[in-house]
C-alpha cells in the first residue's frame, strides 16, 4: 500500500471510531450505493466495484507494472495466469507503443525514408 491508501484508510477508520478496529473499512454495498449516486448526479452509466477493480488493473499495467504484481494487488493466488488472460493484451498493445519510440538516433520520418 503506498502512503496516499493509508492515509484514506486511517482516516476513514478514525470517522468510524466507535467500530471494532477489525471492520471492514468500507462495505461494497456503501461504495456501489456512493457511486450510483454520483453516476445518477452526473448522468453516467452505472459503475460498480468491479468496473473500478478493471480500471485499476488496466492503469497499472499501462503504468509498466508487471502483471504478477498486479495479480497479486487483486488478491489473486494462480501467479498472474487470470491476470494474463483477462490484461495481457495491454501489455502486448503498450509494448508496440513503446517500440515505435525507438528511433536508432533518427526521426519516425527519416526512418521511413530510408530503405533497408
Amino acid at each position: 500500500m503506498n502512503a496516499a491508501m493509508i492515509t484514506l484508510l486511517k482516516r476513514v477508520r478514525a470517522e468510524r471510531a466507535d467500530e471494532s478496529g477489525n471492520a471492514t473499512v468500507m462495505r461494497v454495498q456503501e461504495c456501489q450505493k456512493a457511486m450510483e449516486r454520483a453516476c445518477k448526479d452526473l448522468g453516467l452509466d452505472r459503475i460498480t466495484h468491479h468496473d473500478l477493480r478493471h480500471f485499476f488493473a488496466t492503469s497499472c499495467i499501462e503504468a509498466g507494472i508487471d502483471i504478477p504484481t498486479v495479480s497479486r494487488w487483486l488478491g489473486h493466488k494462480d501467479g498472474g495466469a487470470l491476470a494474463m488472460r483477462v490484461y495481457g493484451h495491454l501489455r502486448d498493445q503498450h509494448s508496440q507503443a513503446m517500440a515505435q519510440k525507438v528511433t536508432f538516433g533518427h526521426t519516425p520520418t527519416e526512418m521511413a525514408n530510408q530503405k533497408c
